[in-house]
């Protein structure tokens, strides 16, 4: 089956909108448009000021490429060289997003924070080009475009000029990133290596649905950019032949012959996928070169990339870490400096919570244990199952009016229309005042928890609908009451077995469903809570579900949905999550007065007890499984925790008692060496 052209061939710019945006280069015009003919002048105005500005510092010149029209032929680029006449290696940007732009934004440039590169002439010369069919370039536009073959004629015209020394790298994020992996993929010779930042290499149906509910605000400001057809998008709904063979077309890691260096962050808009992309080119690319890609991946959102700000927190020692990387490794490949960029860790990752960069040879490793923290009553997660209750424990509803949806608040959102709303790491606990919500966490923490790697929350429900969503947030629930989200995901219960068909719902029949988180690099710190918002919809960021089994996105009559959460031993929700602590079994200050915690469990060299909140003294005791005596120590009214060394103890099953009062509690641990 052929790929709509115009789902993923940008279309060319309106004549009245002119796209302000620039990757991460010290500019306020990152993703901003300028909508309406007043604006449209203003933004003539500045490129025309920022021309007189910086007429030193760059000339336009015309390369030809093999289209046999000429009349759209030559695609016009921007040279920025300090002496055209000494050879240098040359950093090639392709951009969408207007050349103009950076005329002034090199003014300014200093390399030191954010995601710019030095624009150092005495280095390198820089071309950067507009992509066929935009703004400069906007009459050389053919159909179908071939941006890749245009990234090679590019790459292979400037090799043999004067000025260049044969050895191109390529540069820039987003929509920038994705033609260089698409003209990596044509292998011109002279292409040396490659910097795509925050892009996945493939085009899917994921792109633009999540859980098979529309990406509505993000699809709908990349229509406004030019770059995709939301009808078409819209017509393909479920994840039919067409996104197969899109996404099979567009995997082009096997083609990929050159070293490269991608970066991304945890805020960003698909950070799961730029982690698989880096995977498969360490996998699949030419032997040459598998060992060469790195990767790093920092708390940053999609436009605020190697900055310090990101929403309402702040990460001061991650600023600038991607231009001094990308700096390093275009010094390495282009100019042969001895910098040792070839020791560096094939992955470089920001823990967020502990604040530090860690280093892996692969992301997929690093989380290797699952663990889980179940839903319970009084909307609480611990690490223990539901227990087996003589009595009903009642599930919580969640209700869904498709006329009052739930909004959107913070997050990996992309609407550059409206620079206004608030993105990234933002809090959202006035969600929790709405009757329409769910909001379930931990206590308090005692000790340090990790993710590193996927997360999920699997739900056990029925609903009274044949159709409906359930949205998932997961928070970290700061000490002083904030809920700051981390990542959210949804997923359309019609669609809960498979992406490619629907299932409608049997009304108030038990059923599960599974919403998948992005990947997370986070330690949750004592005193934090780990939290998770359920709610029906989330809104703008996804398309408001009419809960009438009907055709999706066409107009209709809506329906308030109740879906009802279980959480029983038989039915347990649970918030499930990769890590690499032993956590399985563990129970935390969550649980009731009258349990106690035993951690780590398995054990290595020491145990923790918690015993909580308790009136009274007692005794605690450890013995064997034959009730030989190995520990005792006193508890008194203040005693909460009492942790000791196993290192005298071998492997095997040991036993804790605590008597407080008439109240004895057994737990069982492990030590595992």
């Amino acid at each position: 089956m052929s790929i709509p052209p115009a789902i993923f061939t940008p279309a060319k710019p309106n004549s009245n909108r002119i796209a302000l945006c620039a990757v991460n280069l010290h500019t306020k015009f990152l993703h901003s448009i300028l909508e309406g003919n007043s604006m449209k002048i203003l933004a003539i105005v500045f490129l025309l000021t920022a021309s007189l500005l910086n007429a030193q510092n760059y000339r336009e010149i015309s390369i030809p490429t093999r289209v046999a029209d000429v009349s759209k032929k030559f695609l016009l680029a921007d040279v920025y060289a300090s002496d055209s006449t000494t050879p240098k290696p040359i950093i090639l940007i392709q951009t969408p997003y207007n050349k103009g732009i950076y005329r002034l934004t090199l003014r300014n440039l200093d390399g030191q924070s954010g995601a710019g590169i030095p624009f150092d002439t005495s280095k390198y010369n820089y071309v950067i080009v507009d992509w066929r069919g935009f703004y400069a370039n906007k009459n050389a536009d053919v159909t179908p475009s071939n941006r890749g073959q245009d990234g090679y004629d590019i790459v292979e015209w400037l090799a043999i000029q004067p000025w260049c020394n044969g050895k191109i790298g390529t540069w820039g994020g987003s929509a920038l990133g994705q033609i260089q992996f698409q003209t990596a993929a044509q292998k011109p010779p002279h292409l040396v290596c490659a910097a795509p930042f925050i892009k996945d290499f493939k085009t899917k149906y994921e792109d633009f649905y999540y859980g098979g509910v529309y990406r509505k605000e993000h699809t709908s400001s990349l229509a406004r950019l030019g770059f995709i057809t939301e009808d078409l998008v819209l017509s393909h709904p479920l994840k039919d032949n067409v996104w197969k063979v899109s996404e099979n077309q567009s995997d082009n890691s096997d083609q990929f012959s050159v070293p490269m260096f991608m970066c991304s962050g945890w805020f960003d808009h698909f950070p799961s996928d730029v982690l698989r992309a880096f995977q498969d080119i360490t996998i699949k690319s030419d032997v040459s070169v598998r060992y060469k890609h790195k990767l790093l991946f920092g708390p940053w959102q999609h436009s605020n990339i190697g900055q310090a700000k990101q929403g309402i927190l702040d990460f001061p020692n991650a600023v600038g870490e991607p231009t001094e990387m990308g700096m390093r490794f275009f010094d390495y490949y282009l100019r042969g400096e001895n910098n040792n960029w070839e020791s560096e860790p094939a992955v470089k990752y920001y823990q967020m919570g502990d604040n530090s960069w860690n280093s892996t040879n692969s992301w997929q490793n690093v989380g290797s244990k699952t663990a889980k923290l179940y839903f319970r009553e009084g909307k609480k997660l611990h690490f223990e199952a539901p227990p087996i209750n003589i009595k009903a424990v009642d599930p919580d509803t969640l209700t869904a009016d498709a006329k009052l949806p739930v909004p959107t608040i913070g997050g990996s959102r992309f609407n550059p229309a409206t620079p206004s709303i608030e993105t990234g790491p933002q809090d959202v606990q006035s969600l929790l005042t709405r009757k329409d919500v769910l909001a379930y966490s931990t206590a308090p923490l005692t000790y340090d928890i990790a993710i590193l790697g996927t997360s999920r929350v699997k739900v056990q429900f029925t609903c009274n609908r044949t159709d409906a969503d359930i949205s998932a947030r997961l928070c970290d629930v700061q000490p002083d009451g904030k809920w700051i989200i981390l990542t959210q995901g949804i997923q359309r219960l019609r669609l809960r077995r498979s992406l490619a068909s629907e299932l409608l719902l049997t009304p108030n029949a038990p059923d599960s469903a599974t919403i998948e988180l992005n990947d997370l690099g986070i330690t949750f710190k004592p005193g934090h809570r780990i939290g998770i918002i359920l709610s029906g919809s989330n809104s703008p960021m996804f398309d408001v579900n009419l809960n009438n089994g009907g055709k999706m996105y066409e107009a209709g009559d809506s329906l308030t949905a109740q879906t009802l959460i279980y959480s029983t031993t038989n039915t347990p929700s649970m918030f499930e999550f990769a890590t690499d602590m032993e956590l399985s079994g563990v129970e935390d200050e969550l649980l009731t007065d009258e349990t106690m915690s035993v951690y780590p469990n398995p054990a290595s060299d020491h145990v923790s007890v918690y015993v909580g909140e308790h009136p009274g003294s007692g005794s605690l005791r450890v013995t064997d499984v034959l009730g030989n005596l190995l520990l005792s120590q006193q508890i008194t009214e203040s005693t909460k925790l009492i942790t000791f060394s196993t290192n005298n103890l071998p492997s095997g099953v040991y036993v804790v008692q605590a008597q407080i009062g008439s109240r004895l509690t057994t737990e069982r641990f492990m030590i595992a060496r």
